[in-house]
């Protein structure tokens, strides 16, 4: 029976350090280390053999999950998919400490430019695919914003999760499975990584508590 609460135990721990493992979200694989510090807790009353085989099970699950993001099709599985876009579009190259990334930004002809950092423009060919390479992500104001990467003709460039989901909104932009940027991560991963926001639920039972008294007192 013990032996059974310990493997529940290691289960348990094993799906949080998942759920950090694929995080999209500001705080990563942080609050899945409590986690990692209670599965090699718990293992250390096992045999020597039955550690290596339980650590070697839990390296083939968290691995594959944890391994380049970016690229990653467990979390992303559209990279590698095609895209189709109007021929209105130009690649700008504005300078890194503006845009943060090394990537053109992929803009509608037309739209607002800050001319003051562009270092090139690259017109965009009408009648490519516009091949998915990676994913990235950012994190304004603590919330998730995706960035895809494309290869067009051999130039890659990126635009963020907001031009995505006005570009997919407008129709100059399409993909036959896709119609917002929160589409490109695989929703089995982005609801696994929710479970990181068990770090949160103190802090809101301590609010609501803290809210109740508030209003009775009133």
């Amino acid at each position: 029976m013990r032996k059974l609460k310990q493997l529940i135990i290691l289960s348990v721990c094993l799906i949080f350090i998942a759920a950090g493992a694929v995080n999209q979200g500001v705080s990563g694989f942080l609050w899945s280390l409590p986690f990692v510090v209670a599965f090699i807790y718990v293992l250390r009353s096992f045999s020597v053999k039955s550690k290596i085989a339980l650590m070697t099970f839990a390296a083939t699950l968290i691995v594959p999950l944890a391994w380049k993001h970016e690229e990653n099709k467990i979390i992303y599985p559209w990279i590698d998919s095609a895209f189709t876009a109007t021929c209105a579009w130009e690649a700008i190259k504005y300078e890194r400490g503006f845009t943060g990334y090394d990537y053109a930004t992929l803009v509608p002809k037309g739209a607002e430019v800050e001319e003051q950092y562009v270092i090139s423009r690259h017109v965009i060919p009408c009648d490519v695919d516009w091949k998915l390479t990676r994913v990235f992500v950012r994190h304004p104001n603590l919330g998730t914003l995706y960035y895809p990467v494309f290869s067009i003709a051999g130039y890659e460039a990126t635009m963020s999760g907001y031009e995505l989901d006005d570009a997919i909104k407008s129709q100059t932009l399409n993909h036959s499975q896709i119609h917002s940027s929160y589409e490109l991560q695989s929703e089995w991963t982005n609801s696994l990584s929710l479970l990181m926001m068990w770090a949160a639920i103190p802090i809101q039972l301590l609010t609501g508590v803290m809210s109740f008294f508030a209003h009775t007192s009133a």
